[in-house]
C-alpha cells in the first residue's frame, strides 16, 4: 500500500443472496482529498459507505484504514479508529438538544465508563466538560452554536444536515463520509455547504469522501471523482476526465443530458 494511503478497498464484492451489488472493486483515498462517489440509483455506493464503516462486511476482498485490515470489524470498532459518517435519510434526536444530538457523537471517545458516570469522578465531570467545549466548537463550526440549546426538532432542513455533520465531526474522524449531504437544499444552502467541506479539509486537516447526486456539487469540490454503475467501477479520475468519459455520459451523466 502507498504510504499516503488513508483507505484502501482491495477486490471488493458484496452480495445480497444471489444479488451481487459490488464486483471487484478497487478504491484508494489519500490524506486531505476531497472524493466524490457518482453513479445512478442502486449502482452500489451507500452499499460501499457501509462495508466502509462496518455496517456490512465484503463478501470476498479486504478493506484496510491507515494500514489495518478494518473488513469485518463492527461499526463501534471502526469509528474509534477514525471515521465517521453521515446519513442519505438524516437520523437526528429530534426531542434532544441541538447540543446534546452533537455530544452522542464523541461516545466513542470518551474512557471513564458506566460506573464513573453514575458517581460523577472527577475524571467523568471533567471528560464532560472537555465533551461539551468540544461538541460547541463543532457548533459553532457549522454556524449553530446560537441553537445550541434548541430542540434538534426545530431546526430548518439544511440546519439538520449541518447538524448531522457537526455530529460526524465530533467524533474527531480523520475519513468523513457524507452520504448525499446537499440532498433536498436549495441553492443557497448548497452554497454554504460547498464552503462547508471546504473549510472542513483546509482548517481541519480531514479527508473526505461524498456520495452526492448534485453533479455542480461533485463537479465543484471533488479533486477525485469515482463512478459506479451495476455494482461495477467503470471510471476514476479528475472531475474533467470523468465528466469526457463515455462510458460515464451513458450511465449516468447521459440520464439527467
Amino acid at each position: 500500500m502507498h504510504a499516503k494511503t488513508i483507505l484502501k478497498a482491495a477486490d471488493i464484492c458484496h452480495s445480497f443472496g444471489g444479488l451481487m451489488a459490488l464486483k471487484d472493486i478497487d478504491f484508494t483515498i489519500n490524506p486531505r482529498e476531497i472524493v466524490g462517489l457518482i453513479g445512478p440509483n442502486g449502482a452500489g455506493k451507500t452499499t460501499l459507505f457501509n462495508l466502509f464503516t462496518g455496517h456490512y462486511s465484503p463478501t470476498r476482498g479486504e478493506i484496510f484504514f491507515k494500514g489495518r485490515k478494518i473488513s469485518g470489524l463492527k461499526p463501534y470498532q471502526i469509528t474509534p479508529l477514525g471515521i465517521a459518517r453521515t446519513f442519505q435519510n438524516i437520523r437526528i434526536f429530534g426531542q434532544m438538544s441541538v447540543l446534546e444530538n452533537v455530544l452522542t457523537g464523541q461516545h466513542c471517545r470518551t474512557k471513564t465508563g458506566l460506573f464513573g458516570a453514575i458517581i460523577r469522578t472527577p475524571a467523568h465531570r471533567k471528560e464532560e466538560a472537555g465533551a461539551r467545549n468540544t461538541a460547541r466548537e463543532m457548533l459553532d463550526f457549522v454556524s449553530l452554536e446560537d441553537k445550541k440549546d434548541d430542540y434538534a426538532s426545530n431546526l430548518s432542513y439544511g440546519e439538520r444536515r449541518r447538524l448531522e455533520i457537526a455530529r460526524a465531526l465530533a467524533a474527531n474522524p480523520t475519513l468523513l463520509l457524507l452520504d448525499e449531504p446537499a440532498a433536498g437544499m436549495n441553492p443557497q444552502e448548497t452554497a454554504a455547504l460547498i464552503d462547508l467541506i471546504r473549510r472542513i479539509r483546509d482548517e481541519m486537516a480531514k479527508t473526505i469522501l461524498l456520495i452526492e447526486h448534485d453533479m455542480k456539487v461533485v463537479m465543484g469540490i471533488s479533486e477525485r471523482v469515482a463512478v459506479l454503475n451495476y455494482g461495477k467501477m467503470i471510471a476514476e479520475g479528475t472531475p474533467g476526465e470523468v465528466q469526457r468519459n463515455e462510458e460515464v455520459i451513458k450511465a449516468y451523466l447521459g440520464e439527467s443530458a
